[in-house]
């Protein structure tokens, strides 16, 4: 029997008359061979953005410091959670028989037993490209910040140091809507983090290994202080 944590969730929205993937069956059978796969449809009435963008979730049945800790006693270059980067090779021939809905993937979350990243896509393959960096990066902190990571619930990456347009935050995802930044590349995974612990949120400097007393909003943060502004 399969582990109940050792799965992988799919969640997109389509429009009330809107098609499935093309090939999503093919897709299923390639990804459901390690874990248990649940994939869901949604749809909506709402329009503009977020239309067959996946949202993926995968859970692990281990902590991040386990995971740490056997990256460097069996010296073999883990991954977080299911292989990346043959995920996204199925991902990339889904999307490629369906290019006419413009499909893309907007955030893989891992859900550990003791905390949850939150990897945002902030252009096309940019999870992809950047996650073996990011992993060895995650690595360093869970193995040389553990009085931090025992209090450590969301990693959230990549967090932006650019005020928004209406000058409300300084650091922060990328956002939906009157986004300023023009340019987005691998780096951005491996510059700021956010870190949400139990009582209070701060940004990692990643380059540097310190814990800024910065607060950094998600998109929801965003959005409830821009309506509070806006009252």
């Amino acid at each position: 029997m399969k582990s109940p944590y050792k799965n992988v969730e799919i969640k997109y929205w389509t429009y009330p008359d809107g098609k499935d993937f093309n090939g999503i069956e093919d897709f299923i059978g390639e990804i459901d061979r390690d874990y248990y796969l649940e994939v869901t449809k949604k749809r909506t009435d709402a329009l503009g953005g977020g239309l067959y963008d996946l949202i993926i979730e995968i859970s692990e049945d281990l902590t991040l410091l386990e995971l740490a800790k056997s990256y460097v006693e069996d010296g073999v270059k883990l991954y977080v959670g299911y292989n990346i980067k043959r995920f996204y090779e199925s991902v990339k021939k889904l999307f490629q028989k369906n290019q006419e809905v413009h499909p893309s993937v907007e955030q893989i979350k891992i859900k550990f037993k003791d905390c949850t990243i939150f990897l945002y896509e902030v252009y096309q393959n940019g999870v992809e490209e950047a996650f073996d960096e990011f992993v060895e990066l995650l690595i360093y902190l869970a193995l040389n910040k553990k009085k931090k990571l025992k209090k450590i619930k969301e990693i959230h990456t990549p967090i932006y140091n650019n005020p928004d347009s209406n000058n409300l935050c300084n650091y922060r995802v990328k956002l939906e809507y009157d986004e300023i930044i023009t340019e987005f590349k691998k780096d951005d995974y491996l510059k700021f983090w956010g870190i949400k612990f139990k009582k209070e949120k701060m940004v990692y400097d990643v380059e540097n290994g310190k814990f800024l007393k910065e607060k950094f909003y998600t998109q929801k943060a965003y959005n409830k202080l821009h309506d509070k502004e806006s009252e």
